[in-house]
């Protein structure tokens, strides 16, 4: 308010100013100097003002428009991961690697940080490319209950025994021994209703692998049983 009737102030008595004779053209210099000064500082803070509401609505408008901004509003669901977390991640992986002479696997947070916006969205399926541009293996599992890291990655190996050299199907465990993936990712969160048949709280993993594995045709030199 102080701002506001200083203001109305200064204009009242200029305009009353101009209305009063001119005697001596350096006195009304100097009297007009600071006003005019004054008003071209206003001026252009009145133009920053509106330049930053004008930015701001802009960059407002932009997000909004992102095909991601629902990560926004939705209340974050992620667990975050300790390093005891990630060791056990990557040991759940490198153990089952190393039986079948792949090297082991390194953490990429970049590839965690997108896991972790996938499994915020508490979504069961796979995120089909949309995560980057450049390919990746993806596994996703949900459940119920007590379900701890190692449980989760040991639905990954499950169907192990369903490859045939001979005839390569390619399935989640191939892509946890591919020894051309060298990087992995992970989130977890906790989501309700993800799993149709038992509906309730559950735990669910994301987990990203790049380069990406279970490339057809490439599996005799990336899977060895």
């Amino acid at each position: 308010m102080a701002t506001e009737h200083m203001e109305g102030r200064i204009i009242d008595s200029y305009l009353t100013f101009l209305h009063t004779p001119l005697l001596c053209p350096q006195l009304v210099f100097w009297h007009l100097l600071p006003l005019a000064l004054f008003s071209a500082t206003m001026f252009r803070l009145t133009h920053l003002v509106a330049l930053f509401i004008t930015l701001f609505a802009s960059l407002n408008a932009l997000v909004l428009a992102a095909p991601h901004h629902t990560s926004v509003v939705k209340a974050k669901r992620n667990v975050p991961l300790s390093s005891s977390d990630i060791d056990t991640f990557l040991d759940a992986h490198n153990v089952v690697r190393a039986q079948h002479s792949a090297a082991p696997l390194t953490w990429s947070p970049s590839l965690a940080l997108k896991a972790a916006f996938w499994a915020n969205q508490c979504l069961f399926k796979n995120s089909e490319g949309a995560l980057q541009t450049e390919p990746y293996g993806e596994h996703i599992v949900a459940g119920t209950g007590d379900f701890p890291i190692r449980a989760a990655v040991g639905t990954f190996i499950g169907d192990k025994d369903q490859y045939n050299p001979a005839k390569p199907v390619l399935n989640h465990w191939t892509q946890v021994v591919w020894k051309s993936t060298t990087e992995l990712g992970c989130a977890i969160s906790k989501c309700q209703n993800v799993i149709k048949q038992s509906p309730g709280r559950e735990t669910l993993y994301v987990c990203l692998y790049n380069p990406a594995g279970n490339v057809i045709g490439q599996a005799p030199e990336n899977v060895q049983v």
